[in-house]
C-alpha cells in the first residue's frame, strides 16, 4: 500500500510556483531600477558632466611661433531657462583659467532670439573666455529662431550681434575673416537662418585658403557645400550636440543634419581639409547619454 504524501510534499509545488514568481518580480524590479537609474543619469548627471577633450591640431602653413599654442573650441551654450547661467559661468571661468591663446565659439549662444534670452546673454558676455591672441565667434540657428524669427524683424538677433560687437576682445564673423597673430580665422553664416549666400562664403574661404587657417561654421553640413576650393585648413562646427543621446550599434537616432555621418569629433573631408564637431555645452532638452557636453582644447602643430 503506497504511503500517503506528506504535507511538505503537498506544499512543494506551490512553493516552487511562488519561487518562479519571485524571480520574475526580482527581474522586473531590476529592469525598472536600471531604467530609472539610466534615466536619472541621462537627465540629472550627464548634461552637467563636462568632458574636456585634448587634441593636436595640425594646421598646414602654421608659422613656427604658433607651434604649441592652444586653441579652445566652445559651442552651443543655449543660454536660457534650460541651461542655467551659473553652470555656464563655471565653464567659462574654467576655460579662462587655462589661459588659451585662441578661443573659437561656433554658434547657438542663446536658446532662442527673444528679448529675455538676449538680456541673459548680455549678462554673460563679460564671462565669455578671451584668447590671448583673439576670440572669434559665429552665430547658429538658435541665435536667429524664436521670437525674432516668428516676427520676421530680427530685432533680438540684431541686439545679440550688437552685444558681440560691443564686447571687448571678441570678433563676431559673418562672411568675414581676421588674422590673429598669424592664424587666419574666417566665419560663415548659419546654414539655415543666417541668410546664406554661397558666393559670399566662397569668397571668404578663398581669402584664407593657402594660409594657416580655420573656418568657423555652426552646421557641419556646410562642409559638403562646394565653396572650399583649395582650402586645406580646419573647419570647426557645433550644432549636433553629438546627437545628445547615442547608443551602441544604433548610434545617434536624432541628428539635425543631412549628412548623418556628422555626429561629433574629427573628420577628414575629401582628403583635403579637416573638420571638428564639438558636442556643445548646452542642450535644447535636458538629456544626454554617451554624448557628454564638451570643451575642446587644441594644441597647434605644423600640418
Amino acid at each position: 500500500m503506497p504511503l500517503p504524501k506528506s504535507s511538505a510534499e503537498f506544499a512543494l509545488p506551490s512553493q516552487q510556483s511562488g519561487s518562479r514568481l519571485s524571480r520574475r518580480s526580482v527581474l522586473a524590479l531590476g529592469a525598472l531600477g536600471t531604467a530609472a537609474g539610466l534615466a536619472g543619469y541621462a537627465f540629472g548627471v550627464e548634461p552637467r558632466w563636462v568632458s574636456v577633450e585634448h587634441h593636436e591640431m595640425a594646421v598646414p602653413h602654421l608659422p613656427k611661433h604658433l607651434v604649441g599654442k592652444t586653441l579652445v573650441h566652445l559651442s552651443d551654450t543655449h543660454v536660457g531657462q534650460r541651461v542655467d547661467a551659473e553652470f555656464l559661468k563655471r565653464q567659462f571661468d574654467y576655460v579662462s583659467g587655462l589661459k588659451p591663446d585662441f578661443v573659437c565659439f561656433t554658434g547657438d549662444f542663446i536658446d532662442q532670439a527673444s528679448s529675455w534670452h538676449v538680456d541673459e546673454a548680455i549678462k554673460l558676455m563679460d564671462h565669455l573666455p578671451r584668447g590671448h591672441f583673439g576670440t572669434a565667434c559665429v552665430l547658429g540657428n538658435h541665435d536667429y529662431t524664436g521670437e525674432a524669427h516668428e516676427r520676421g524683424d530680427g530685432v533680438q538677433t540684431n541686439r545679440l550681434i550688437e552685444a558681440f560687437n560691443d564686447a571687448d576682445g571678441v570678433d563676431l564673423l559673418i562672411d568675414d575673416a581676421i588674422e590673429m597673430n598669424g592664424l587666419h580665422v574666417a566665419g560663415l553664416p548659419d546654414l539655415w537662418f543666417g541668410g546664406w549666400q554661397w558666393q559670399l562664403s566662397q569668397r571668404v574661404v578663398k581669402k584664407v585658403a593657402g594660409k594657416a587657417s580655420i573656418v568657423l561654421a555652426h552646421n557641419p553640413d556646410t562642409a559638403d557645400i562646394p565653396i572650399w576650393g583649395d582650402f586645406d585648413g580646419w573647419v570647426l562646427c557645433g550644432h549636433t550636440h553629438g546627437g545628445q543621446c547615442t547608443f551602441p550599434i544604433v548610434g545617434a537616432p536624432v541628428l539635425p543634419v543631412s549628412n548623418r555621418d556628422y555626429v561629433s569629433g574629427a573628420y577628414e573631408i575629401d582628403g583635403q581639409f579637416k573638420m571638428y564637431i564639438n558636442r556643445g555645452l548646452g542642450h535644447t532638452t535636458r538629456v544626454r547619454f554617451m554624448a557628454r557636453p564638451e570643451i575642446t582644447v587644441f594644441t597647434l602643430a605644423v600640418g
